[in-house]
């Protein structure tokens, strides 16, 4: 749901901003997205592991990650803008007073869905981010309808954020007074070592994610990044389908820390299906009508974006093996940092070589095989951890038929009769067959994931009746 500005606020902002104004908007995204990845460093994401695996240390847990996020988005912001001023503005780009402050302010005291998440506490977790993603949808749409400019948008977010840390400081100081304080020890060393080789491979992943955005800026210009953004509006999608099931499953995993082999990897092996299920559903439907989508919802001067968009959806196959969870979950994270390391070198080459000649959709593709690489490292990282192999890694049966049952209900996405007989209702329509059918294949070639959720929801409705 914190992705939501980024998937839904562009759809308006396109209709209020000439296309040189959004791409300055982006350009703006761009720079304090990369920079926030690098400050937070994946410290608050540490208390998914540490509080379920030291359940009486949970305030001095949270206070070092505080405490640790502080001072890297200090120091790597104050390093970021002595690097753009040696290099006359190149980095930022004439941003660096806003890009600085919305950093500091954005990532500081921003734990609380970690928090939440490792106590098993997701309803708050759901009123927290769906809270912050209105207010800032709704200040940035308003800021653009009424100033038509980014920089009245950009400084309202930074307001925006400033109400939001000063109420989080609040409400901490009176959450932390009902904690238990009784079994807390100083753990620094062990929670930095934790996070550094997590954090390093984040910043990574995230560069080699912003590398193409990156490139088309500074070689192409803020329109081009326009297009590519609109492209590759898929990414926050493809974060929020997999993060949704991934930063559930890894408190479970550390709290099973000390079992090893087939009981360990049981829970990962059941949420790499459901990744498939979700994640495949969601890139036929968004493959199928990627033309309609980008012309419909971000206007027709857009269209350059279609190519990009489609092939960005590879990516949704990589995604569905989140490997970083496996390895996280007994604390071997250095192949993380290799193996993401090896991915932006391989993006990298591709851009400075591929790029040049087929221009932006180049951009997309490099990123990603960049990703199909890494995972592929990351694969026999996770079989050696474990001491599995290749059979043994994942239920290859269950995502057998996930895939066949996509691919089954896709045909009825053959030829173009949804959107030719039923224009833009067509997409509903098509989407909602396509949905319905490919349930329904799922439950005849028995999914386990799919049965047990069909069992529970009949044990729910059987619940009211017989009471």
């Amino acid at each position: 749901m914190n992705q939501g500005l980024v998937v839904i606020s562009p759809i308006l902002l396109v209709r209020l901003l000439t296309v040189e104004e959004f791409g300055r908007y982006r350009e703006f995204l761009l720079y304090a997205g990369l920079l926030s990845t690098i400050c937070a460093f994946g410290i608050n994401n540490s208390l998914l592991y540490f509080i379920p695996s030291r359940p009486n240390c949970v305030r001095q847990m949270v206070r070092q990650a505080v405490t640790m996020t502080l001072g890297t988005s200090v120091t790597v912001v104050g390093g970021t803008l002595l690097a753009d001023y040696f290099s006359n503005g190149a980095i930022l780009g004439g941003l660096q007073l806003p890009v600085a402050i919305y950093v500091l302010l954005f990532v500081n005291l921003d734990f609380w869905e970690f928090y939440w998440l490792s106590q098993k506490q997701p309803v708050p977790v759901f009123a927290y981010t769906t809270g912050r993603l209105i207010a800032r949808i709704l200040v940035v749409v308003t800021a653009a309808s009424i100033w038509r400019d980014v920089m009245p948008i950009v400084w309202s977010l930074i307001g925006l954020e400033a109400l939001r840390i000063t109420g989080s400081w609040i409400a901490w100081r009176r959450a932390s007074r009902n904690i238990d304080q009784s079994g807390e020890e100083s753990c620094w060393r062990e929670q930095f070592r934790y996070c550094w080789p997590v954090g390093l491979a984040l910043i990574l992943v995230t560069l080699n994610k912003s590398l193409g955005n990156l490139f088309v800026t500074k070689t192409l210009g803020v329109v081009a990044l326009a297009h590519y953004a609109i492209g590759t509006h898929i990414q926050p999608v493809i974060g929020v389908l997999r993060n949704s099931v991934s930063d559930a499953v890894l408190p479970e995993l550390a709290a099973l820390k000390s079992t090893k082999g087939e009981g360990a990897l049981a829970l990962w092996r059941r949420s790499t299906v459901v990744s498939m299920i979700l994640l495949t559903a969601a890139g036929v439907v968004l493959f199928e009508f990627a033309h309609t989508f980008v012309v419909t919802l971000f206007s027709a001067s857009y269209e350059p974006a279609v190519v990009i968009f489609q092939i960005y959806l590879l990516v949704l196959v990589r995604e569905v093996f989140d490997f970083g969870v496996a390895l996280r979950a007994v604390n071997k994270t250095a192949p993380i940092v290799t193996s993401s390391l090896f991915a932006i070198l391989l993006n990298l080459l591709l851009l400075v070589t591929v790029m040049p000649i087929f221009g932006l959709p180049a951009a997309a593709l490099a990123f990603v095989i960049s990703r199909w690489t890494e995972g592929l490292v990351l694969s026999r990282s996770t079989m050696r951890a474990y001491q599995i192999s290749l059979k043994e890694l994942a239920r290859w049966t269950d995502l057998g038929k996930v895939a066949l049952a996509a691919l089954l209900a896709a045909t009825i996405f053959y030829g173009s009769f949804w959107t030719d007989y039923f224009g833009l209702i067509g997409v509903i329509l098509g989407s909602t067959v396509f949905m319905a059918l490919f349930l329904v294949l799922l439950v005849v070639f028995r999914v386990p994931e799919v049965t047990a959720m069909l069992g529970r929801l009949r044990k729910t409705e059987a619940a009211p009746a017989k009471s």
